[in-house]
This record gives structure tokens, sequence and C-alpha cells, in this order.
């Protein structure tokens, strides 16, 4: 056999190798011994939702004694923010929520044996962080109740004003900051267009 004949056989056989393996070999999955099972479950939508009941009884609970129903019903200004600081607060609750399911996916590692140094590092920062997260969140409310007060604040020294104005006793709750402002300007122009001595002029002869 010559030294071309060898090398061909040689290549042959390494093509029917590789094609024989490929066809033994198992794909991904199809091992369920060497499948790792999840470390934990979790349905994240409904950690959404969990996370959004909970924003809203929060900001309800901070704010209910400051903005009453009727204010909020009326004021279109009031209902943007809330559900905006809904979403805000809702964004905060979930992160910290996935964070300590991480935290006792960690917990649980280390139980099972896995005390590496790197795991008790990791650890001991990831529990850092939910202290500063839980520091953000109580910030965070106090902040928005202070706000929601000066809104109150705002919102009845505009209703007294135009009461005021208009001499009437009716709740004006149904305007936003900027109707409150364009009313209260309409209604002092009326008052001095009614306080004006209007003459006519006379044509000269």
């Amino acid at each position: 056999m010559t030294a071309k004949e060898e090398k061909e056989k040689l290549e042959r056989m390494i093509m029917d190798s590789q094609s024989a393996l490929e066809g033994n070999v198992p794909g991904q999955g199809e091992i369920p011994e060497l499948e790792k099972a999840p470390s934990f479950d979790i349905d994240y939508d409904q950690v959404q939702k969990d996370c959004d009941k909970q924003a809203k009884k929060l900001l309800k609970s901070a704010t209910g004694l400051v903005i009453g129903d009727e204010m909020t019903k009326n004021n279109s200004f009031l209902r943007e923010k809330i559900k905006t600081d809904i979403v805000s607060l809702a964004g905060m609750l979930y992160q910290m929520e996935i964070k300590k399911i991480m935290q006792r996916d960690l917990m649980e590692e280390v139980r099972h044996g896995n005390k590496g140094a790197r795991m008790y590092e990791v650890f001991a920062g990831l529990g850092k962080v939910i202290s500063e997260d839980n520091k953000q969140l109580v910030q965070t409310v106090e902040a928005l109740k202070e706000t929601y007060i000066s809104l109150r604040g705002n919102i009845e020294e505009r209703n007294e004003e135009l009461r005021q104005l208009s001499g009437e006793n009716n709740k004006l709750l149904s305007m936003g900051s900027r109707g409150m402002i364009e009313q209260a300007k309409q209604l002092k122009m009326q008052r001095r267009l009614e306080k004006m001595d209007i003459k006519d002029v006379e044509p000269e002869d």
C-alpha cells in the first residue's frame, strides 16, 4: 500500500468515526442525571403583582390621611402622580424581593456544603445591599408623604383664593393647579373691569 493510499484510508476512518460520534453523543437535556434542578421555584409575574399591591397599600397608608379620596377623585394631576409613585415603589419592592430570594438561595448553598469563602463574601455584600434598599424605601416613603402634604396645602390655598374671588363656597377640587391659576386670573380681571368707570367718549364737533 502506497503512502497516498494509507492517507486516504486514514481520512475515511476519521470521517466515519466523526459521523458515528455525532449520532451517538446525546444532546443537551437528553441525560436527566446531568440536568441540574432549579435552586428555587419562582413565579416572576406573581412577584410583580404582589409588589404592585404592596406599593399601593404602602402609599395609601403614608398619604391616606393627607390626601382624601374626594380630592384624589376630582384632581387629575393627583391621580397621575399617584400612579407614577406606585410604579416607582413597586419597582423598588420588586428588586428587594428578588435580592431576598437570592440571599435565601445562597444560604441554602452553604447549608448543603458549599462553604467557599466567596459564598460568604457574596452573602455579606448582598445583605448590605438589602439593608441599604430598606433605608432607601423608608426615605422615599417619607419624602412622598412630605410632597403630598405640600400638594394638599397648595390645592387648599388655591381653592380658598378662588372661593374669595368668586364669592362662592363650593369646593373647586375638580381643577388641577394650572386650571386654578387660569380661573383666578379670569376672576381678577373680571373684578377689575367691574370697578372701572367706563364712559362713552362723545365725538368732537
